[in-house]
């Protein structure tokens, strides 16, 4: 193993890391509650582009900290960091004509709900323009995920001039391209070195802005420009990447049981509740299980990793499965001797079914073996679309308990087989 090699491998998440994670926390609250009473399909897609501006940010501002190492900005973390909380504080009043009018907190909402917009748009548009003028002035090129340095503003602002039915499609069309430019550009070196040209020539003409500007009669004479650092091409820190990516997972797992705590303090007891609230306890835990096992893809280790880019996508399927997931078990327990209403059965197993897809589409990627397609990622994935599908007849607990069965069946393959 090289030098370089080892010293990825025992990197791990600073404190600032760590503590910049809580903003997170308590974004990923809000975007499941807000999902939790979501009742029209334009609703669940605002929830979902929340989450992507979330997870974008705290993508780019982790992806920039992997790569300036000991150089990362505190300041740039931290402002960051407030960006996220105004994020998640307009969160529950974001789009107020896609809200549902269920009472005088909602109508509140909906009253104040324009600013909030703003403020969401705004405060997502500063967090990623911080990281990526912070990555740029340390002279790196981010060609593994070059959104970490460019966002396409211009569908997040004309949204704010529309009516809330077409903005989200505006929406739509900022992640799309945000996540295309990340992919293209990924794999395509060619177009990184345009990047790192394109850096280099900003530089060149702000340093003539500097030269320009001392030679003014209220200039500093005295004082030096500094030269622009050498641009040069990102190196991934993969120990230390997929440790964040890992932490971020969990960061939704907690929400998820969070969910399962809430339900419980505002209901009677009793058995069918009981079952619930254990089957939904050691879903969690199995999803747990399967991070420590697996890392943030689930599946089984092979000796062909994704590609940071790759990595990245799943990631983001990932945490949004769970994220439904979340939103699915709370409402689950809530009517756990009742037949639950149809979308809190679609957001269970319909996060189950993508959960085990990205798991599949990472198995491919890595070569494993075909008796765990066989025996346990297929069988996962075609129980948790068969329940989502049929299961309307099925009370909260049933489905509760079925829940759990899939994600142990998953992890099992550790247990029953000796690879």
């Amino acid at each position: 193993m090289s030098e370089q090699t080892g010293a990825a491998e025992e990197r791990h998440a600073s404190w600032l890391e760590l503590f910049f994670d809580l903003t997170v926390v308590a974004a990923a609250a809000q975007i499941s509650h807000r999902l939790h009473g979501a009742e029209t399909v334009g609703q669940v897609a605002i929830c979902a582009a929340m989450f992507y501006a979330v997870w974008s940010v705290w993508t780019a501002t982790s992806v920039y900290a992997n790569v300036a190492g000991e150089r990362t900005r505190r300041r740039t973390v931290l402002w960051t960091m407030l960006g996220i909380g105004v994020m998640a504080a307009a969160a529950p009043g974001v789009w107020p004509g896609l809200l549902p009018e269920h009472g005088a907190a909602e109508l509140s909402a909906r009253a104040s709900g324009d600013s909030r917009t703003i403020a969401f748009t705004i405060a997502f548009l500063l967090c990623r323009g911080l990281a990526s003028r912070s990555a740029s002035s340390d002279g790196k090129v981010i060609g593994f995920w070059p959104a970490t340095q460019g966002v396409s503003a211009v569908p997040w602002v004309v949204a704010l001039l529309v009516r809330p039915e077409t903005a989200y499609w505006l929406w739509l069309g900022g992640i799309a391209a945000d996540l295309l430019f990340s992919v293209m550009g990924a794999r395509n070196p060619k177009a990184m070195e345009q990047r790192a040209d394109s850096i280099r020539r900003e530089q060149d003409k702000q340093q003539r802005r500097d030269r320009w500007f001392y030679r003014l009669p209220f200039g500093r004479p005295d004082d030096v420009p500094v030269q622009p650092p050498l641009i040069s091409m990102a190196k991934v820190e993969r120990g230390h990447l997929d440790e964040r990516l890992g932490l971020f997972v969990i960061i939704v797992l907690g929400e998820a049981l969070a969910q399962v705590v809430a339900a419980d303090t505002a209901l009677e007891w009793d058995w069918r509740v009981a079952a619930a609230s254990l089957a939904a306890f050691w879903l969690v835990i199995e999803l747990w299980q399967l991070t420590t096992l697996y890392g943030f893809t689930p599946a089984p280790r092979s000796t062909t990793p994704l590609q940071p880019w790759a990595a990245l996508l799943a990631h983001l399927g990932v945490t949004g499965a769970i994220l439904a997931m979340a939103a699915g078990l709370g409402g689950l327990i809530a009517e756990s001797g009742e037949h639950p209403e149809t979308k809190e059965r679609w957001y269970l197993f319909g996060g189950l079914a993508l959960y085990c897809a990205i798991s599949g589409v990472a198995g491919v990627i890595g070569r494993v073996r075909l008796r765990w397609f066989l025996g346990w990622q297929l069988p996962c994935l075609l129980a948790a679309v068969l329940i989502a599908v049929l299961g309307h007849g099925l009370p909260g607990w049933a489905l509760a308990a079925l829940a759990a069965v899939v994600p142990t069946w998953l992890a099992g393959y550790t247990r029953l087989v000796k690879r």
